[in-house]
């Protein structure tokens, strides 16, 4: 239906806006990504050649995506029986840096230009 096809457009929109803001804010081309992890549901059942040929995910070698499923479920499980994983995941807790992506003044036009299929 046409609710759908708008549903996916919007989803297709939010993913790839995302990515482009986060490479730009790091002044990286989408070549540098080495690895793109996919997870949760969205991650287990989607068709990573079609989502690259509308636009959501970037043109990338297909080795350099990983659908991993429940990932949080399986973090949660790792750092609660090991406190090696949990020094891990703080580690690199430290390493993230938050960003709003709806503040960013890129926001809206990267994101109506990312509603295009295809």
């Amino acid at each position: 239906t046409q609710r759908d096809v708008r549903e996916v457009q919007l989803a297709k929109a939010a993913i790839r806006t995302g990515i482009d803001l986060l490479l730009a804010a790091n002044d990286r081309p989408t070549g540098d990504i080495d690895q793109v992890i996919i997870a949760g549901a969205f991650g287990t059942y989607i068709d990573v050649p079609s989502a690259i040929a509308i636009g959501m995910l970037p043109e990338l070698p297909l080795d350099r995506f990983r659908q991993v499923g429940n990932a949080a479920g399986m973090g949660a499980k790792l750092v609660l029986l090991s406190q090696n994983k949990r020094a891990e995941a703080r580690a690199l807790g430290n390493l993230v840096r938050y960003m709003e992506l709806a503040s960013d003044p890129r926001f809206n036009s990267t994101f109506v230009q990312a509603t295009w299929l295809g």
